[in-house]
């Protein structure tokens, strides 16, 4: 399995499920970013060649590439550092990523490469302990105290299943855990969808030349959401439930065989998971 991450490969969720993958997997081979690379979305270095080092060999090396999350991908993929790789695991990030979120998510454009690239994606994200659903990104790395134990433990069987199982399609699913799990079943769903303030914070003043925007609300502001039903991932986290958001795979929108294929493999995973 190919490992990656947009948090940095030093961070505690992509060890936490490394760890939890090498118990149960012949290789993983890490390649993540040097430093943090949260809302890089699937950005990709063209101007530069990327450098990659290796900090640990092995049956599970690991790799620090300092590029982005979409370039480790590329660089584990294409440059042969995992050549028997049959998945992409991305994660766990530090915070959920939901509804609108996932278009900027450096940890869903990871496993989007992924699938770019011909390979099934699996993306873990796990909600802040507090259950906020905005995440200080400044504090929350070196602060915030995540127990990754059991999300890693879940992803892991997830990502076995995936392993042995042929998608009609390359799929990418993204599971968040919630912050409280109250309900042991997994929530398959779909994106909800969350309002971002729609104007500056601060007026701008004549004799001002410049301002600070903060584009997406105040650091831990809530953000309000518009579609936040009990078949959203949104909703899944509220109700305390595991959710799971196939996100290249639109089996309602094709009813042939594509879809039937698309929705036993969802079922099996699921199976698994349980």
């Amino acid at each position: 399995m190919l490992l990656t991450n947009d948090d940095g490969v030093h961070a505690e969720g992509i060890r936490a499920l490394r760890h939890a993958l090498m118990q149960q997997v012949e290789s993983v081979v890490t390649v993540a970013p040097e430093s943090n690379c949260t809302g890089f979305a699937r950005m990709c270095t063209f101007d530069r060649p990327v450098r990659v080092t290796r900090l640990e060999s092995g049956s599970h090396p690991i790799y620090a590439c300092d590029g982005t999350p979409t370039d480790c991908v590329r660089a584990g993929i294409l440059s042969q550092l995992a050549p028997t790789a049959v998945l992409v695991v991305s994660g766990i990030n530090h915070g959920a990523n939901l509804a609108d979120d996932i278009t900027v998510s450096g940890t869903i454009g990871a496993g989007m490469e992924g699938a770019m690239l011909g390979l099934p994606a699996l993306c873990v994200s796990q909600q802040t302990p507090s259950g906020t659903f905005a995440v200080n990104y400044k504090e929350d790395m070196a602060s915030v105290h995540y127990d990754f134990s059991s999300s890693a433990a879940l992803a892991t069987r997830i990502a076995v299943a995936m392993a042995g199982l042929s998608a009609p399609q390359p799929l990418v699913l993204s599971m968040n855990y919630p912050a409280h799990r109250t309900q042991q079943g997994i929530r398959l769903t779909r994106p909800g969808q969350r309002a971002y303030p729609r104007q500056s914070h601060e007026a701008w003043q004549d004799d001002e030349s410049s301002r600070l925007l903060y584009l997406y609300g105040r650091v831990d502001e809530p953000i309000p959401s518009h579609d936040e039903g009990e078949q959203t991932d949104i909703g899944a986290l509220r109700a305390g439930f595991v959710s799971l958001t196939p996100l290249s795979l639109c089996f309602e929108a094709h009813m042939d065989d594509d879809a039937a294929a698309g929705t036993a493999y969802l079922d099996a995973i699921l199976q698994a998971a349980n």
